[in-house]
């Protein structure tokens, strides 16, 4: 008799790999080697690259001074991550690039090190984030990610929205609050209004003016950029004082990254321990951007795909002196604001972004910072998706897990650190699936009609003696479920020689929980002279039946296998159990 068929087994596609490293790999590199796509789209992505490379320049260099080491490394990663990662990534309009998560939580990994050492381990301890990553997606490990919930990965990338807006309140105002984490900065803005300086302000709201209005007009291919050049040019004919330019930030001149070996002799149990946490929390945040940038045409995403892609663009980062990068929330919206189509948007900001360095530096040293900032709230407002927590509001109080995991991962992204906001987002997704797996239990008994087809019933709440009850019971039966399950069963009572048949078709195994369940019940019928049947058991579940010592001592269990033909294995038991019912009735006559 064999095991469970193709159609009983819910499978996905990255699940339906033997060899899952070596089919991710291949459509990688089909990813890569896909022909150019038409000039139209091409022309558009080359205008959304640009953009994008021009907007991340002062987070570029604000991540190299949050990780401790030269800002111009976190231009360098604004080269090599898009590049690569948009060659390998499956998600066609995500940009991997630098985000502040990972440029903090590798500043702290090497904080106790001499600074003499920093940098050469700061390069190690990127390739070895990198390896991780693909190591993770070539063995189909993508889709870890789907024990994430939906809650919790919209309350925290709303959270990173509304923290990416906050962000660059200072920005677009002139004024640099004070206070230990966002909130608190934005309240003290809010405080101290009279002290925004107001030329700033003025060429933030015209930028956000020119965005709005350009995307109406025939220039709206061009719109983030003129909206960013405009403000720009006036700051500077006009030397408007007080006002920001990227040159004020930080020198973004320099050549080009240069090929570096990092000191593999250097790894230790604290660099290895500090990459696999970052290489985490990248992978987690980069499978949230992926979710908000679904390919609008084309083959499907692929999360095991991405981390590939990830993986690739850290190793790259590694060998030619960039930060560790990963799916950035801010640059992806700005991507999609600035209407790109492939993944050519990504190669061509990356490609920018070395000509910028190379070439254009001088220039570009002259942006107007308010304006970056006004295009990054505008994406930030972007990426916020009211569609999605409107429909988990809407979900009604009986989902009140989902709200609090919601509410609470917004909350602590808002508040903690983002790695410690992520560790809580993945405690409250494995609460809710334990919460949800225990309540979402539903028994049914299943009648025949007369003619010959099958009904769903409400189970009785006790048994009737002397006839068989035939049940069947939907949902997740691990740990918890297989409490509620105990809870539903309907009680023998004070009959005689009640008959139950379960069915578990399609259940891989049972567990020590349900085992202990079903061995009670067995036992309670048992004392009333009944008997329990367990129906379309896979092979390791009769193995677990038959090898059971609390199955074998408290009570008769009869199991069935599964067979190719949907309810056959029932009916067998059926049969069974109504035979037994009749020697039974038959035995008082022969004594």
């Amino acid at each position: 008799m064999r095991e469970v068929t193709e159609e009983d087994r819910a499978t996905t596609p990255e699940e339906e790999f033997h060899l899952p490293g070596l089919s991710i790999l291949r459509d990688a590199v089909q990813n890569a080697s896909r022909k150019v796509p038409p000039r139209n789209k091409l022309q558009q992505d080359g205008i959304a690259g640009l953009t994008t490379a021009v907007s991340s320049l002062p987070d570029g260099m604000a991540n190299g001074l949050l990780a401790g080491v030269n800002p111009i490394y976190g231009l360098y990663a604004c080269i090599a991550g898009p590049v690569v990662g948009g060659l390998f990534s499956s998600t066609q309009l995500m940009m991997i690039t630098a985000t502040s998560a990972s440029a903090i939580m590798a500043g702290q990994t090497i904080s106790s090190m001499p600074a003499e050492e920093r940098e050469q381990v700061f390069f190690l301890l990127v390739v070895l984030i990198g390896v991780f990553q693909a190591v993770l997606g070539l063995l189909g490990q993508g889709r870890l990610t789907r024990f994430v919930s939906f809650s919790v990965m919209i309350g925290f990338l709303t959270g990173i929205s509304v923290l990416l807006i906050m962000s660059q309140l200072p920005t677009v105002t002139g004024y640099e609050p004070s206070g230990n984490n966002s909130i608190i900065r934005t309240l003290d803005l809010l405080l101290h209004v009279d002290q925004v300086h107001l030329p700033t302000l003025g060429m933030a709201a015209l930028t956000i003016l020119l965005a709005i209005i350009l995307q109406k007009t025939p220039l709206k291919k061009f719109f983030a950029l003129i909206a960013i050049a405009i403000p720009s040019l006036l700051v500077f004919l006009f030397k408007l004082e007080g006002v920001k330019v990227v040159q004020d930030i930080g020198d973004i001149s320099g050549s080009t990254p240069s090929l570096v070996v990092p000191p593999f002799s250097a790894i230790s149990f604290e660099i290895i321990t500090g990459a696999f946490a970052i290489a985490i929390v990248i992978l987690i945040q980069g499978a949230g951007v992926s979710q908000s940038v679904p390919n609008k045409d084309g083959p499907g995403t692929s999360t095991s795909r991405d981390f590939v892609a990830q993986g690739a663009a850290n190793i790259s980062c590694g060998f030619f002196q960039g930060l560790p990068v990963g799916g950035s929330l801010g640059t992806t919206a700005i991507n999609v604001l600035a209407r790109a189509q492939t993944r050519w948007a990504s190669i061509f900001s990356g490609l920018s972004m070395a000509l910028i360095v190379i070439v254009l530096s001088r220039l570009v040293a002259h942006t107007a910072m308010p304006s970056l900032g006004a295009m990054l709230i505008l994406a930030g407002i972007r990426s916020i998706k009211l569609s999605d927590i409107v429909s988990t509001w809407n979900s009604g109080w009986k989902s009140w897990p989902a709200l609090l995991a919601e509410g609470a991962t917004f909350g602590a992204t808002l508040i903690l650190p983002i790695p410690t906001a992520v560790g809580i987002g993945v405690l409250l997704s494995a609460f809710l699936f334990v919460t949800r797996s225990s309540t979402e239990i539903t028994l049914v008994e299943l009648k025949k009609r007369p003619d010959g087809k099958i009904e769903e019933h409400k189970p009785p709440k006790t048994l009737k003696g002397n006839q068989v009850t035939v049940l069947n019971v939907y949902g997740n039966l691990f740990y918890a479920g297989a409490r509620t399950l105990e809870h539903l069963l309907p009680k023998p009572g004070n009959v005689q020689s009640p008959v139950v048949i379960l069915r578990l078709r399609g259940r891989a195994s049972l567990g020590a929980t349900l085992v202990s369940v079903l061995a009670d019940y067995s036992a309670k019928l048992q004392n009333v002279n009944g008997k329990l049947y367990l129906t379309g058991v896979s092979e390791q579940v009769y193995g677990e039946v038959v090898h059971s010592d609390k199955l074998r001592i408290n009570g008769p269990v009869k199991a069935f296998k599964v067979t190719p033909v949907l309810g056959l294995s029932t009916h067998h038991a059926v049969v069974d159990a109504e035979a037994w019912l009749l020697e039974r009735k038959a035995e008082p006559a022969e004594h």
